[in-house]
């Protein structure tokens, strides 16, 4: 089966976009935060935070940071892709869209009452008598 993609929906692709960014976003928050905490790419050593009362909670601050990092990240890569969407449904509509062919079988008709497969003209099942067809 051939179809044809002439339209995307921008608020589908933001939001497809969005989770993902954002479930990779935090997970690399996570990440950045724990090698902080294993002392690899310290941020005290940047920053004064015996004044602020921050001293010792590098890893808190990483994950915290990489949350945030990522939640931006996130909304950006959503922003761009409705940009990508817009332009492509512009194309689109220009040159047509992008052509895809599915495979897959072509489904077949049950009877209802007895759960054998019908031709698809079948007005009656042949094995029970039930009426399927109009």
């Amino acid at each position: 089966m051939k179809y044809e993609i002439k339209k995307f929906e921008y608020f589908s692709v933001f939001k497809l976009v969005l989770t993902i960014c954002l479930i990779v976003g935090v997970v690399l928050g996570i990440i950045f935060g724990a090698l902080m905490g294993a002392g690899l790419g310290d941020i005290s050593q940047y920053y004064d935070l015996g004044r602020i009362g921050l001293s010792g909670a590098g890893a808190a601050l990483g994950v915290i940071m990489g949350v945030v990092f990522g939640i931006i990240w996130a909304i950006l890569a959503g922003v761009v892709s409705v940009i990508y969407v817009f332009l492509y449904n512009l194309a689109a509509g220009l040159v047509g869209g992008i052509a895809i062919e599915l495979e897959g079988e072509k489904l077949s008709r049950i009877c209802p009452e007895c759960g054998y497969t019908l031709a698809d003209d079948a007005v009656f099942c042949p094995n029970c008598g039930k009426k399927v067809g109009l």
